[in-house]
């Protein structure tokens, strides 16, 4: 009954896949994605396509990787299969693509298989120079060691801040669908495994700051040609590099931004726990892998929901670009930043009304926005802010 609409919609796939590619004898273009849509009754298909690679063969192969990691094929069909039924199908993605390296997750979420609701991860991580795969293992000195140090930040650090009510919440084992950006790893768990409480396929991301010890940085490596080791360096063109980084009044990697609705990112990503009160307004956490040890401020929610806007980031896991908390000590980013528009001193009293340790914080103008670096007491960066 389907199969004409399979075979014309398997068609319309192959037609935009060879319209996104360049025609012999044009120029040579940089590395790109195309955005490939397919949309039916209610039903939506979105997938990456790679173009302007200088090896053609290499752009064949890595686009089919991607092909096979989201079942793009599969997921047409079942679209077609799904014209009047009541729960839709719908496949997103995001990805990265620097210094030939590129790295997707692409998610279904709908009526994957039956009519039950659910969520499914594909991921592909690939060098572009050959079109291939890079095994999880390319990214590590030590693939054992990185394992075990990443099975225990799971279960110190990430176990405890997830509800006991979760109908399945198990970090362990590690997941096979991971993808990688300048800032962390992202594993991508199946939904019997671990999902969150908003019915979602739960995921965790993991900075590289937080594996340095055992991720490869050496000249050649994948992490090398992604730019990592520029996250975790704090250089003379440091200060110049972190303006235009957060001139947008985001950080890399945390999906979120000053001045965005907090309806629409809690409705997109959900709150981990109920919001509460400090001494900026109110702070949210969102269940998103990309939040963890995240808050999104906003005002105190005195006017209305549907206002209020985020007003503060605060992250107290993050590099960027240098920046390391746990790490970078005062006297790093001040010999990098330069003298501080404003030091404040934070007490005891004044820490707790914040939630912070006691310490000393600088402030930066920077970007079109105010940047808050915290340090404890020992000096060491602990927390980062940004601000109007």
């Amino acid at each position: 009954m389907f199969k004409p609409m399979r075979t014309l919609l398997s068609l319309l796939t192959l037609l935009m896949t060879l319209l996104s590619l360049p025609a012999l004898g044009e120029a040579p273009q940089a590395p790109g994605v195309t955005d490939v849509a397919l949309e039916l009754l209610g039903s939506s298909i979105h997938y990456p396509v790679l173009t302007g690679l200088d090896d053609p063969g290499a752009q064949s192969a890595a686009n089919a990787v991607i092909m096979q990691a989201g079942q793009i094929e599969n997921r047409i069909s079942r679209m077609a299969q799904l014209m009047n039924a009541p729960v839709k199908l719908n496949v997103s993605y995001q990805y990265t693509l620097e210094g030939g390296i590129f790295s997707c997750a692409i998610l279904a979420d709908g009526a994957v298989e039956t009519s039950r609701s659910t969520q499914v991860w594909g991921t592909a991580t690939i060098d572009l120079s050959t079109g291939e795969s890079i095994p999880f293992g390319a990214l590590f000195t030590d693939e054992a060691a990185a394992r075990a140090l990443i099975e225990g930040i799971l279960l110190e650090q990430v176990a405890p801040e997830q509800s006991a009510h979760l109908v399945a919440g198990s970090l362990l084992p590690l997941p096979e669908s991971y993808y990688i950006t300048r800032q962390g790893l992202t594993l991508c768990y199946p939904i019997d495994q671990f999902r969150t409480l908003s019915d979602k396929a739960g995921t965790v991301t993991i900075l590289w700051t937080e594996l340095r010890e055992v991720i490869d940085l050496s000249e050649g490596s994948p992490l090398y040609a992604l730019g990592v080791p520029r996250t975790l360096t704090l250089t003379g063109d440091s200060r110049e590099a972190i303006a235009d980084a957060i001139s947008g009044g985001s950080f890399p990697g945390i999906p979120a931004a000053i001045g965005q609705s907090v309806r629409e990112l809690t409705d997109r990503y959900a709150q981990l726990t109920d919001n509460e009160l400090c001494e900026a307004g109110r702070m949210f956490i969102l269940e998103d892998g990309a939040f963890r040890s995240v808050y999104l401020i906003t005002d105190q929610l005195t006017d209305s929901w549907d206002r209020s806007v985020v007003n503060i980031i605060r992250a107290d896991r993050l590099n960027l670009l240098g920046l390391c908390t746990g790490h970078t000590t005062m006297e790093n980013w001040r010999a990098a930043l330069g003298t501080p528009d404003a030091t404040v001193v934070t007490s005891a009293e004044s820490a707790d009304s914040w939630r912070v340790v006691p310490g000393t914080s600088d402030y930066y103008l920077l970007g079109g926005f105010r940047l808050r670096l915290h340090a404890d007491e020992n000096g060491v960066l602990r927390t980062v802010f940004l601000m109007k």
